[in-house]
């Protein structure tokens, strides 16, 4: 295997006054570099941006030397990297959360100086590990820093936004049926960090995997089934000030009506909390009035509403099907710390308090659930930022011919954080061969296509109706099938079959 590995001769080159930037100026160039990575993700969707990102964060590691120095500028492109593309919580705290703007501004730096814990770590072990030298920066630099990027995607409920797969669905498409956005990005972090040891290679192995790509992208994974169904997407576009202002309820149920009795689909959705209150608390008369509107078209409605469950202390974020009244809720199950549920509420339920947000104490529900019978098919619906999870709504998608995300971006009133969820679900609708439809209050309302494709979208912050057709499709995918563990499992014998090397070459054995 060595043998197609390019040499690396120097770990880092020596070291000369014309070459070398003092230690501010390297750290502000890694906190630039990873602010700028933002605009590789939608709506700029610049992705070579996130390549130059990355090169600079790999060649920082290069020139550090040893692990220690590795920290430092490691955590400063991380920084960089969150605050860019996590500012849209500022919004959520400040605007609708009502904590003050300092507070808000120390809790975005905070919350980004966590997740850039993990490049931190990444390069710290870049170094650290028992590795062939030539391994250093060709494999075991991007391995860890896709194995460190899985990790920020589940530990504590985990926080896989912005992963840079997610930025490349446009180039390597027909690589997520297969290995998911955890293994394009380890393509492409691979192809950068070889870049920094041999050119040529890396180019023709970015131009290999590129070919790849193409290629597979002819393979139809997933078979349409059915007649197409007509779908009706409701976007009330309630600002979120209003939202759960008592004096707005009445126009929010009016609103909603008016748009179920205007939709001309057979499955209409309404979005993440769409009505502000409990599913039980709505009026009997509206919900009727609902129901009455959807069979007229003989349709499936599909409403985001918060539900309670049998013990009344416990409540859900939820989705119903009111044209059969009698089927089970999709409850939410990958909450949002801090926003939907209080870690540690002797710690921080004071707080929450004195914030009075609504809804801060969701409970969990499993994550296998039922899909709801619609016509023609199954459809598995999720809530919120449940679609940035890929591992898990493959889980809930394999039963089902079609995807619905029911959220509320109003929460971040015109940010890109709309933009980038819509990315993500992109790459969902591609791991699993599905259309993927997105119901949202304020936008990005859309249907994508299982190729991963926008084939309707309604423009956002406006009240209307995006009328579209979908498939049903059946049959399933190599990632729905097997999820992240091939590749999890392949980053992981790396690390093995490296330090095993290492071990070897230094008893002499070879």
């Amino acid at each position: 295997m060595n043998r197609f590995i390019p040499p690396i001769h120097r770990p880092h080159p020596p070291k000369s006054q014309s070459m070398t930037l003092n230690r501010p100026t390297v750290l502000l160039l890694q906190f630039l570099s990873g602010a700028a990575a933002v605009i590789a993700f939608a709506p700029l969707s610049q992705a070579w941006v996130l390549l130059i990102s990355l090169w600079v964060l790999f060649y920082g590691w290069q020139q550090a030397g040893s692990a220690r120095r590795a920290l430092l500028p490691s955590f400063i492109w991380g920084l960089g990297y969150f605050i860019g593309n996590a500012s849209w919580i500022y919004i959520s705290l400040h605007t609708h959360g009502n904590m003050p703007a300092p507070l808000a501004a120390t809790a975005v730096f905070l919350f980004a100086a966590y997740l850039a814990l993990f490049p931190m770590l990444a390069g710290w072990l870049t170094w650290r590990l028992p590795c062939p030298e030539k391994w250093r920066f060709t494999l075991l630099a991007p391995t860890l820093f896709l194995l460190t990027e899985w990790l920020r995607g589940w530990l504590f409920t985990g926080f896989p936004w912005a992963s840079i797969g997610s930025a490349y669905i446009d180039w390597l498409g027909g690589l997520y049926p297969i290995i998911g956005t955890y293994g394009a990005g380890w393509l492409v972090a691979l192809c950068v960090s070889i870049f920094l040891v041999d050119k040529r290679f890396a180019l023709g192995l970015a131009i290999a995997v590129i070919s790849t790509s193409s290629l597979l992208s002819q393979i139809t994974w997933t078979q349409p089934m059915g007649e197409p169904v007509k779908v009706s997407v409701l976007q009330g576009n309630i600002e979120q000030s209003m939202k759960w202002n008592s004096a707005f309820y009445m126009q929010s149920l009016e609103n909603y009506l008016k748009l179920t009795q205007q939709a001309k689909g057979q499955l209409i959705l309404m979005p993440e909390t769409a009505i502000p209150s409990f599913f039980k608390d709505i009026p009997a008369w509206y919900v009727e009035e609902l129901r009455a509107a959807a069979a007229a078209k003989s349709a499936t409605l599909l409403l985001g509403v918060a539900t309670q469950g049998e013990n009344p202390q416990h409540y859900y974020n939820s989705v119903v099907n009111l044209a059969q009244p009698d089927a089970t809720p999709y409850g939410k199950s990958h909450l949002v710390p801090f926003g939907e549920h209080i870690p540690l509420p002797w710690l921080f339920g004071s707080i929450y308090k004195v914030l009075d947000m609504p809804l801060s104490g969701f409970q969990r529900a499993p994550l296998a659930q039922a899909p709801f019978d619609i016509v023609g098919g199954k459809v598995a619906a999720n809530v919120c930022y449940e679609d940035v999870f890929g591992d898990e709504i493959r889980v809930n998608a394999a039963n089902a011919t079609l995807l619905a995300n029911f959220t509320n971006m109003a929460w971040f009133d015109g940010s890109w954080a709309a933009e980038q969820h819509a990315q993500m679900a992109r790459a969902r609708a591609l791991e699993n061969g599905r259309y993927l439809i997105r119901a949202t209050n304020t936008g990005k309302t859309a249907i994508i296509n299982p190729k991963g494709q926008f084939v309707a979208v309604l423009a956002p912050e406006q009240t209307g109706i995006l009328e579209g057709e979908v498939r049903h499709m059946q049959g399933t995918t190599p990632y729905q099938w097997a999820g992240d563990k091939p590749v999890i499992g392949l980053m992981f014998g790396i690390l093995l079959l490296a330090g095993i090397l290492q071990r070897r070459r230094k008893k002499g054995d070879f």
